[in-house]
């Protein structure tokens, strides 16, 4: 006879276990006990005593099902994980995959001297899946949420990146916006960036849009506040100069980008740049083509550093 104090049918109170995924801790001994009971039960008398073996290979169907429910179970328990384990694990995978991919893009645009190609194969033409501007709010950024990511308007996303000839590739930090020279209660946080002498490529304060590539065509170009001394370039870059590895479509002549060279003085003044006013190095170029735009870059070219340039309210202007 079974034991006084054991369940009288386990197995049945296994499956409703199943069904609620959280057997008792005893449950399993007790399961075992009552196979090896009823595998005694369906022996013959005639069959002479079996070698010692586990009792699965005297069990019959009933007590086979039952096993392998026992065993689904189990594996179900060590399946599950706790949800904060899950979540930091999946935060994880979005941090190192996700985030570190994003400043690599933003940082390594420049990364390389103009005229060098990449090695990437062919690649879709990334504007089949661009965003478009309807020209009905211009504005890119103000800067006055202090953080580094643009504003949410007409499909546009992004964010800005100080890239640095000094930087290893793909280590551009992000830029967040600090308080400005003489604060306007409307007006508080711009961007800043000041460093010394560069001999390479130099630097640049730079968007690259998210997707990777959008149309801005429905308007006529870029303004924005800057004050310095010294010269920048204006560059709305598009995917044809941008390696393919980066976002781009570009396999020959890439960093050749549309710019424009605008003079800074030492107070605070607006600037407007039309697409028209930009151009590329190199004899018979063709005109820049608002509709795939990639990102858009302010640079700061060797010959202009040592620099010290203040950006705020970057918007788009009229056709």
């Amino acid at each position: 006879m079974k034991p006084k104090d054991q369940p009288s049918d386990p197995l049945a109170e296994l499956l409703q276990a199943a069904r609620e995924d959280g057997p008792r801790a005893d449950l399993g001994e007790q399961v075992l006990a009552e196979l090896a009971y009823r595998a005694r039960l369906e022996q013959t008398p005639s069959r002479p005593p079996a070698p010692r073996r586990p009792a699965l290979w005297l069990a019959g169907p009933t007590v086979l099902v039952a096993l392998a429910v026992l065993l689904a179970v189990r594996l179900t328990q060590r399946a599950l994980a706790p949800e904060a384990s899950i979540a930091a694990e999946a935060s994880g995978r979005t941090s190192s995959s996700s985030e570190p991919g994003r400043t690599a893009a933003a940082g390594s645009v420049n990364a390389r001297p103009a005229g060098a190609s990449s090695a990437v194969a062919p690649a879709a033409d990334p504007c089949r899946d661009g965003a478009r501007a309807l020209g009905l709010d211009p504005r890119i950024d103000d800067f006055e949420d202090g953080d580094d990511a643009v504003q949410a308007l007409e499909g546009r996303a992004g964010f800005w990146r100080w890239a640095r000839e000094t930087d290893a590739p793909g280590t551009a930090p992000a830029l967040i916006p600090i308080p400005r020279p003489e604060p306007l209660r409307s007006n508080r946080l711009a961007l800043h960036v000041k460093g010394g002498q560069l001999v390479d490529w130099g630097a640049t304060v730079e968007l690259d849009f998210r997707p990777s590539c959008y149309d801005a065509s429905a308007y006529g170009g870029v303004g924005f506040r800057a004050r310095g001394p010294g010269r920048i370039y204006v560059a709305p870059r598009e995917v044809s100069v941008i390696p393919i590895a980066e976002g781009g479509t570009c396999d020959h002549d890439c960093h050749n980008p549309h710019v424009k060279s605008v003079d800074l003085d030492a107070t605070w003044r607006t600037y407007r740049v039309h697409w028209s006013d930009v151009r590329q190095r190199g004899a018979g170029k063709p005109p820049l083509d608002p509709q795939r735009l990639h990102s858009l870059a302010f640079l700061i070219r060797p010959e202009d550093t040592p620099y010290d340039v203040w950006l705020d309210d970057v918007h788009f202007i009229a056709r």
